[in-house]
């Protein structure tokens, strides 16, 4: 991906955050590099599992890059944040050239997910949560799209979809986020010609939904919002997002039944 020059760079402290991940790789037909953080055990006590899947710029086999390059992907193991909403944070990465909605990367990555609930009996599986950013945004609803019933909540930001398969999203709270002049992925793609005619912006997938998915939530910065207070790319609208105290506190008081 060819990065602008105000694209979002993270916060100084940032590296200090992301070397508190273990690293780990997880194969099923495919490698898949991860860091997972894990809260301070206490017994007795279960956890929420946040999974992170990362945008395009971040695509690699470094197994670093998907926590270096933004705030986005370290917000949920700060200190603060661990103070407040304790949880395990998984961050996969996904390889060059591939892709989050690919054949078979919804699959490996379930399979991963399994795999750490198994090894870490205090994690919640009725508060299994997951978000993303741009790519990582279109990842997060295609896995919601492909496995029903799974997660507790989701935050898609900067995100697209298809037409396919919507009813699947219409029963599980979900928080879209995103810039109304990002041109990267564009907020709707209604007016964009054949091309895109069966593509869905955040906007146009609110619109959809919104009067059969009563726990759907949208929101929409407006024009020039991004450049004039954070001084970066309309599309990192992940930058408002890693700040949001709000966001914060709705995602983790989902809990499936």
């Amino acid at each position: 991906m060819r990065i602008p020059e105000d694209w979002d760079k993270p916060s100084p402290g940032n590296d200090r955050v992301a070397a508190g991940f273990e690293y780990g790789e997880y194969e099923d037909q495919g490698r898949l590099p991860y860091r997972i953080f894990k809260p301070l055990q206490e017994k007795l006590q279960k956890y929420p599992l946040t999974v992170y899947l990362h945008g395009a710029d971040a695509f690699g086999n470094d197994n670093e890059m998907q926590l270096l390059m933004h705030d986005i992907g370290t917000m949920f193991a700060t200190e603060a944040m661990q103070q407040i909403h304790p949880s395990y944070v998984l961050a996969p990465q996904c390889r060059a050239g591939g892709h989050w909605a690919g054949p078979g990367s919804g699959k490996r990555l379930m399979g991963l997910i399994q795999k750490l609930i198994k090894e870490n009996p205090d994690i919640d599986e009725k508060r299994l949560y997951i978000y993303g950013y741009s790519a990582g945004g279109i990842g997060t609803l295609k896995i919601l799209k492909d496995f029903p019933g799974i997660f507790a909540a989701a935050v898609p930001i900067c995100a697209a979809t298809d037409k396919e398969d919507l009813l699947n999203l219409t029963d599980i709270p979900i928080w879209l986020f995103h810039a109304e002049d990002d041109e990267i992925v564009k907020v709707s793609y209604k007016n964009s010609g054949l091309l895109f005619r069966s593509q869905l912006g955040s906007k146009d997938l609110y619109e959809e939904l919104k009067d059969r998915a009563p726990k759907l939530k949208y929101t929409e910065y407006p024009a020039g919002f991004m450049k004039e207070k954070y001084g970066v790319n309309p599309h990192c609208s992940w930058v408002p997002v890693s700040q949001d105290k709000e966001m914060a506190d709705w995602l983790f008081s989902k809990k499936l039944p």
